[in-house]
């Protein structure tokens, strides 16, 4: 699943030219829409690393990705690895934590109880539990799926309630990742910012054997 391992040259040609470059700050969000853990697990349009402002294509003005589940990354403040979350949501998972942890990756219910980092970069698999061995953002992406109808539902109602802004689109099925990211999730040669010191990755993987060396 790696481009390239850690410390490794840059690959020419760079897999993710087309890509807008992985943003080193997170962008003003829609307002009462919950935060999530990385790619694809948005609720909403605009609600993604790039927030409102949204992100250059093919060198138009930016734009905003259009709705739920096609968001660039994470909205979650980064860190680095389990419990040191600050909300729920923000448990990448991958490393430490139970087999129940690592099997609900982004689902955590709140602030101390995320396991592993944000955001999930592509490499990471998890150790321990039903998923283990596999890919933690696949997983992610497939509970996103899961939990959307009933998640839909409760932003249909605080639309109603006036909680949440009513334009907000929130369609019945989650729409696609970026497709360079498609099926994988937001790799770490992406997420690092096209450098051999991968000076932008904050996940840890699994203590590095799954490709991502943010640890020390």
């Amino acid at each position: 699943m790696s481009d390239s391992g850690i410390g490794d040259p840059t690959p020419k040609p760079y897999p993710y030219e087309d890509a807008p470059d992985f943003p080193t700050e997170i962008g003003v969000q829609p307002e009462g829409m919950p935060l999530h853990a990385c790619m694809g697990l948005n609720s909403c349009q605009g609600a993604d690393r790039f927030g409102i402002a949204g992100h250059p294509v093919d060198g138009m003005p930016n734009q905003q990705n259009d709705c739920a589940g096609q968001g660039y990354c994470s909205t979650t403040a980064s860190h680095s690895c389990h419990v040191q979350n600050n909300c729920a949501n923000q448990g990448g998972c991958g490393l430490y934590g139970t087999g129940e942890e690592m099997n609900q990756p982004g689902q955590n219910a709140c602030r101390s109880l995320g396991s592993c980092a944000t955001p999930i970069n592509a490499e990471r698999f998890s150790t321990n539990g039903p998923n283990k061995g596999k890919s933690v953002w696949l997983r992610a992406r497939a509970v996103f799926e899961d939990n959307w109808p009933t998640l839909q539902k409760e932003l249909a109602q605080k639309q109603t309630d006036g909680k949440v802004n009513s334009g907000q689109p929130l369609p019945s099925t989650p729409g696609s990742v970026p497709s360079l990211f498609e099926g994988k999730g937001p790799a770490y040669l992406w997420v690092s910012d096209d450098n051999e010191q991968r000076g932008h990755m904050a996940a840890c993987g699994s203590s590095g054997l799954s490709g991502a060396g943010g640890c020390s």
